[in-house]
């Protein structure tokens, strides 16, 4: 009733894992991931704790096949799970149950597994495993292109609902904002892998704003970065707005309110204007962000550059 996909990308330091289902929440059952141990998929009867302990006995030193074989041992449903681990090592280990709902199976390449069960063809997870192979881009990018081969090879028997995807660096930093690449869920949709790759492309638009926030003289306290780096700022909540659309004007936003900052002032007041046709609440939203220390000079300063 699902097919997943588990990889590594050792060149961008990133390891992964996606799944598509028609299972309602599949994202919440299925795939698991953790920076610095290793990603899981355990489906078929799925059974979570194959992820929790899976992951908990990696980061404790126990190969993938060590702790798939020990998890097995104790489990008296193991013909009817299939599971797959992959550590930040590059070893994995994959169980597809004699009990696993035809067609079932799976296939390991040097970099990836893939695996399935309930689908309407053998060829999906071989399918699977080639795509992601000859795909380009991110990881994230190339686990969702691996989906969309199994989906045309027939997918589900039952059909599209869910999906998801989880994408953690190799070397675990212990900042979780750098750590986990993307963890995205698609629960319950007619088309999840569409809605997958929306959600991917807005991910990889909007996730830059915290590391601007983090960033010193910024976003927040007294303004004080060099030009490259304003520019560098301005520049990626460009880019950020055009992917989001008109319809979201939170990057015009902050890219008004660092322009302000900066002493740009008409560049400063187009933005706010711009982001109020989006948003009505946009210059009370300014109001209170300035409020919490993202504005240091005179608050009639800012008033003055805000939309009636």
């Amino acid at each position: 009733m699902t097919y997943s996909i588990l990889a590594i990308d050792p060149e961008a330091g990133e390891i992964g894992v996606a799944v598509q289902s028609h299972f309602f929440a599949v994202g919440s059952c299925v795939p698991w991931a953790q920076a610095g141990v290793g990603v899981v998929a355990s489906q078929s009867l799925v059974e979570p704790v194959y992820g929790v302990r899976g992951l908990s006995l990696m980061a404790q030193g126990c190969s993938p096949q060590q702790a798939l074989e020990s998890l097995l041992a104790d489990d008296a449903g193991a013909p009817t799970r299939q599971v797959s681990m992959l550590s930040v090592s590059g070893a994995g280990a994959t169980h597809t149950g004699t009990g696993c709902i035809g067609h079932a199976g799976h296939c390991v390449r040097q970099h990836s597994r893939t695996q399935a069960n309930l689908v309407s063809s053998p060829s999906v997870w071989t399918a699977m495993a080639e795509e992601f192979e000859g795909a380009s881009g991110s990881l994230a990018q190339r686990l969702i292109a691996a989906l969309r081969a199994g989906e045309a090879q027939g997918g589900d028997l039952r059909g599209q609902q869910a999906a998801a995807l989880r994408v953690v660096r190799i070397v675990a930093t212990g900042d979780l904002s750098t750590d986990v690449v993307v963890d995205l869920r698609v629960d319950d949709a007619d088309r999840p892998l569409d809605e997958l790759d929306r959600l991917l492309t807005a991910s990889q638009a909007l996730s830059g704003l915290l590391r601007l926030l983090q960033t010193p003289g910024l976003l927040v306290g007294e303004f004080d970065v060099a030009e490259q780096t304003l520019t560098d700022a301005l520049g990626e909540l460009d880019r950020a707005q055009a992917i989001v659309g008109p319809g979201n004007g939170e990057p015009t936003v902050w890219k008004g309110l660092l322009l302000a900052r900066a002493g740009r002032t008409d560049a400063a007041r187009s933005c706010f204007v711009s982001a109020g046709r989006a948003n009505p609440r946009a210059a009370e939203l300014l109001r209170q962000l300035a409020a919490a220390g993202m504005w240091t000079r005179d608050p009639t300063e800012l008033e003055k550059l805000l939309p009636p």
